[in-house]
């Protein structure tokens, strides 16, 4: 039996990060030690030791390396051939930087699942959506079934349980798109308090957690009162939302990536110095509010929304986790959101390196 000497400069456990190097011994794919201090007998050196990472929103048919607006739209009329062809691309290069826990945000076209099934054979588990829910007439049309109203909904959630016994968990399209030159979200909420309640419960009822794109003031605050499982993108977030979602514990993606990416490339937008200003600000309150969830005790969880406009699969992962740090989460608290605790979220069994167990494990020189 050989062993495998590394030194690392950041070991993070699964729980918690060793900010000291290490030096790791590793025989026969069990984690036999971890000493601290300097390794002068390792065989490779690196600047990173933690569990594989966790993706926890994005949409894999969708290619966020396509930055010409018109080949974007005829992606989405492109055939399931061509989906899944990128999906299969995209996992590909998920797998290749670490990441072995992807959660699907819906797609009409039941490409999520069956790269499901793709993915499970190159070791990564894809929690796929299926088809979200959406009302009808309102943003999501590439990812969403409609729904009329309220009497509509207990055989939409139905519907999309039952498909091959099929979607992992409920994605629930609250608000629209934030409208960057006027700084705030477009339209009101997509459903009431009673009809997001009836369709948490329906999920529920079905085991399917619920996870509910919404921005602005009034989405976020039906989805809390409706005790969904967890918030997607969240922006403009307020204090008393984040006091209230840590109480019930529900969990928020905050996805800075593709606000981001509009900021620092306003020439693909089209955007004014004004509008730029809008997206800083927007940018500086969704980094305020991630400060304050940490500090609430809110489950944060770090996902890209990989797919949209300048968002590439896998790298915008790591892009969101450098853009998390600088808002100001911990390291430590940084890789928790892309390890742990999405994987509690989704029912997973999170991974621990400890000695004596099995050296689940990636190595990176960066994270970022």
């Amino acid at each position: 039996m050989k062993s495998r000497v590394i030194s690392v400069r950041h070991f993070f456990d699964g729980e918690k990060l060793h900010p000291e190097p290490c030096r790791i011994e590793i025989a026969d794919g069990i984690l036999r030690s971890v000493t601290p201090g300097p390794a002068p007998d390792a065989d490779e050196h690196h600047e990173w030791m933690l569990p594989p990472l966790a993706e926890s929103h994005c949409h894999l048919f969708l290619d966020g390396d396509e930055l010409d607006a018109a080949k974007r739209k005829a992606h989405l009329d492109a055939g399931f051939d061509t989906w899944l062809a990128t999906g299969r691309r995209n996992l590909e290069r998920c797998r290749d930087l670490g990441i072995r826990v992807i959660r699907d945000a819906g797609d009409v076209h039941g490409v999520n699942h069956r790269l499901r099934e793709i993915a499970a054979g190159m070791g990564i588990r894809v929690i796929s959506a299926g088809k979200a829910i959406r009302k009808a007439g309102r943003y999501g049309s590439f990812m969403a079934l409609e729904v009329a109203g309220v009497d509509e909904i207990d055989a939409a959630v139905a519907a999309v349980a039952a498909v091959a016994e099929d979607s992992d968990t409920l994605k629930i399209v609250l608000s629209g798109i934030i409208d960057f030159a006027n700084g705030k979200v477009k339209g009101e909420p997509q459903f009431t308090l009673e009809e997001l309640r009836r369709l948490v419960d329906a999920g529920h009822r079905r085991g399917l957690r619920s996870f509910v794109h919404c921005s602005g003031e009034d989405g976020p605050a039906l989805a809390v009162a409706a005790g969904v499982d967890s918030i997607e993108h969240g922006f403009f977030m307020t204090p008393a939302i984040l006091e209230a979602m840590a109480a019930k514990q529900i969990a928020w993606t905050p996805t800075f990536i593709p606000v981001e990416f509009q900021y620092r490339e306003p020439q693909y937008g089209g955007w004014d110095a004004p509008t730029r200003g809008k997206l800083r600000a927007i940018l500086d309150n969704h980094a305020r509010c991630l400060r304050l969830a940490v500090e609430y005790g809110v489950p944060v969880m770090a996902g890209s929304d990989a797919g949209s406009f300048g968002v590439r699969h896998g790298y915008g992962l790591l892009e969101e986790l450098a853009l998390m740090r600088r808002a100001g989460m911990s390291e430590e608290a940084v890789c928790a959101a892309a390890t742990n605790v999405p994987r509690r979220h989704f029912g997973l069994p999170p991974v621990h390196l400890r000695p004596g167990e099995r050296a689940d494990c990636i190595f990176a020189d960066a994270l970022q």
